[in-house]
């Protein structure tokens, strides 16, 4: 009994040709490398604005692969741009920080409450400004919710 040869796992045959997986790695590396996108003044951003809103509006499940990898592209450039040339403020109190970190961590006002250790009533008397924090109040902010200590003491 004669073994076949076969493929290994980093090659594959396909309708009579082999296919070299690393090859291929490396045709899809230099495709993202061109189509990456900058973008370098208002005008540009918003054409490329333009063009998202008009692919947007077909509706995701209307775009083909090569729209929907369009649309991620320009939205990248976008946010970069947006990111160096006009960036949202910081928050400079106490209550803003915790609403950002609420906001971005996707938590609720009671299950932050209880992750800070305090009672609903406290916690929202601190956000309205009606009760100081208190230190263990603080110290729970900076380790349970990652906000910097720095920015904690300069916003008191």
């Amino acid at each position: 009994m004669s073994k076949s040869k076969r493929p290994d796992s980093a090659h594959a045959k396909m309708r009579g040709k082999v296919i070299d997986v690393k090859t291929q790695k490396k045709k899809l590396n230099s495709f993202t490398k061109k189509t990456k996108k900058e973008i370098k003044s208002k005008e540009a951003y918003e054409l490329t604005m333009q063009e998202i809103d008009t692919l947007m509006k077909r509706g995701e499940s209307n775009l083909s692969g090569k729209e929907l990898e369009r649309v991620r592209i320009l939205a990248e450039a976008a946010e970069k741009y947006e990111d160096s040339h006009d960036p949202l403020p910081l928050p400079e109190s106490l209550p803003e920080m915790i609403r950002m970190r609420m906001f971005q961590m996707q938590l609720t006002q009671s299950f932050v409450a209880k992750l800070l250790g305090v009672s609903d009533t406290k916690f929202s008397l601190i956000m309205n400004g009606k009760q100081k924090p208190d230190i263990y109040f603080i110290k729970a902010i900076h380790e349970k919710l990652k906000v910097d200590a720095n920015r904690i003491l300069q916003s008191l």
